[in-house]
Order: structure tokens, then sequence, then C-alpha cells
């Protein structure tokens, strides 16, 4: 009887221990058990994501090589894979889609998933400007102005820096403010705060 009591005592205990709506069998899920069904389900759709672009690619969609390459680039769906990723941002860029030419350049600047090169990273970004990439201009525009990856033209690189800035691109703006060449009565930076305000 003593044991019977003791067991009882001890049940009791346990579940005074127990948050209140466990009490009453409505046990909340824990932030950790959230977080990991929310990455399992993104897992999930970035896996079919990733399928999808795998077929649209191989029909020379180039949109969908590039986004194909992000994702490996960035391991979504499946592990990170900085050569896979460059041999689509290769194809899309080889198809004139000028983002892809800017992934692959940054890549190739980097040394991820092949030699750094920065004279052909410095081609590439000059490609991506040419295809319309503004934040290709602005690289190239970076390289051509310090030198790397080929001849340094200050002029050119400022030009190219101030032509990315006007048309919003902020990094440029930065960098021709650290560079000293950005021009002092340009309004840019308002442009840029008024943009930003609307947003």
């Amino acid at each position: 009887m003593r044991i019977l009591a003791i067991a009882l005592s001890a049940a009791a205990m346990s579940i005074a221990a127990l948050p209140a709506v466990a009490q009453y069998g409505q046990v909340e899920r824990t932030q950790a058990e959230i977080a990991l069904e929310e990455a399992s389900a993104n897992l999930e759709k970035n896996r079919a994501r990733k399928s999808e672009a795998i077929r649209a690619c191989g029909t020379k969609d180039y949109e969908a090589c590039f986004e194909l390459a992000d994702m490996y680039r960035r391991g979504l769906g499946g592990t990170q894979d900085y050569e896979k990723a460059a041999e689509n941002y290769r194809k899309a860029c080889d198809g004139r889609h000028a983002e892809a030419c800017s992934g692959l350049a940054y890549l190739t600047m980097k040394g991820r998933g092949m030699e750094a090169d920065p004279v052909q990273a410095r081609q590439l970004y000059d490609k991506a400007c040419d295809y319309g990439d503004v934040s290709g201009c602005a690289a190239y525009g970076n390289m051509v102005y310090t030198g790397q990856g080929g001849r340094k033209n200050v002029a050119e690189g400022t030009r190219l820096l101030q032509e990315s800035c006007d048309n919003e691109y902020e990094w440029a703006c930065e960098r021709l403010s650290r560079l000293g060449a950005y021009q002092p009565d340009d309004h840019t930076w308002e442009r840029l705060d008024d943009v930003k305000k609307r947003y």
C-alpha cells in the first residue's frame, strides 16, 4: 500500500511539473520543431524547383539555367556546388543572360569552383555590362578603375561606375565615394533617398 502511495505521489508531482497546456493534453510545438518543419518543407519545395530548372535548362531556357546556377551556388534544394553553379551560369551567359555573366564573373574572381582568374572575370563583367546588367557594369568599372585583371583606366572606370550610380545601383555610388571619384555636385544620392522612401 505504501508503494502505491509513493507511486501516485510521484505521478502527481510529475504532472504538476508539466506546463499547464500539457496537463490538459494541448502540447505546443517548440520553436525548434517549427523551424525544422519549415526547413523540411522548404527543402522539398527547393528540390522540386531544382528538378524543374534542370529540365527547363536542358531545353535552352536560359532563365532556368540562371536559376539553377543560383540554387547550386546557395545550396538550395541540395548541397552547395560551385562547379555546377559555374557550369550553369556559363550556359546562361552563353545564351546572353546578363546576370548569369555577372554570377560567373563573381565565381571566377573569387576562385569558387575554379581557379581564380581576374582577367577572365573582367571580361565576363564586361560582357554582363554589354548585355545590360547594371551590377556587371559597376563591377567592370571598378576593375577598370583599379586595374584588376587588365589595364588601369581611372577615367573609364569612373564613367562606368557613375553610369551605374545614375541607374540607382547604390554599391556603385558607395564605391565612387570610397575611391574619391564621386562628383560632389551630383544629385544621385538624393534620388536614391527618394527611391528608398517610396518603397
